[in-house]
């Protein structure tokens, strides 16, 4: 039962992370590219690859990762990672609202810091971490999985409207789409996930409540061969 579980989870979302695999490597070669055309110089661009590319970077990793036999036996703890980077990314998100104060860095670290606790929420919840830390039990399970999702979605929208609006050149719309487009599909791999892990967990639940049922009928019907 527990192969079939994995490989309905790791089978059926293929399409979304193959999806964003490729989104995350166009992302890459043509923030580099458009900063090459611009003449930017070198240590322009290798600040660029270690400020900005880097999340893209890691992240691809990460979905390379889950993809192989490794990344699959340690999913768990390279989910674990991924929190971590992301909880890393919202500190980022704050000090770049205190240095250039303005909707467009509010709007980046609503989204940062709900995407971080979102992750959290979905992969770690049911792991041993998660039932320490009693992540069910904690104002961020008081949001369900589809209200997380379409509020990120929604912020993410007005995200875009915003830089669409502040944008003058051809180069910062593409990316602009580009970047939310990801940042959708990362929220919507979430979701699947979270969904794939609650059946998970109410099929244990439904299985213990048999096991039970079956150990009791069973001791029933011992007693009564018994007393006979």
């Amino acid at each position: 039962m527990k192969n079939t579980n994995e490989k309905d989870w790791y089978d059926s979302p293929n399409i979304i992370t193959y999806i964003i695999i490729g989104l995350l490597v166009i992302l890459i070669i043509l923030s580099q590219s458009f900063a090459i055309q611009n003449h930017l110089s070198a240590t322009d661009i290798l600040r660029s690859i270690l400020n900005h590319n880097s999340v893209y970077v890691i992240t691809l990793v990460y979905f390379i990762l889950i993809r192989t036999k490794v990344g699959k036996k340690y999913f768990d703890y390279l989910n674990i990672i991924m929190s971590i980077f992301y909880i890393l990314i919202s500190f980022a998100g704050l000090f770049t609202v205190f240095q250039s104060f303005g909707l467009a860095s509010l709007l980046g670290l609503a989204i940062n810091v709900l995407m971080t606790i979102y992750f959290i929420y979905a992969f770690i919840c049911h792991t041993e971490i998660g039932k320490e830390l009693k992540i069910e039990n904690s104002p961020v399970a008081e949001i369900n999985n589809g209200q997380y999702f379409y509020l990120i979605a929604s912020l993410l929208v007005v995200d875009l409207v915003v830089a669409l609006i502040a944008t003058t050149d051809f180069d910062s719309v593409v990316l602009a789409l580009l970047e939310v487009m990801y940042e959708l599909l990362f929220a919507r791999y979430i979701y699947l996930y979270k969904e794939y892990s609650d059946n998970k967990q109410t099929r244990k639940q439904v299985k213990k409540t048999h096991v039970k049922k079956r150990v009791i009928v069973e001791d029933t019907s011992s007693n009564k061969e018994g007393d006979k």
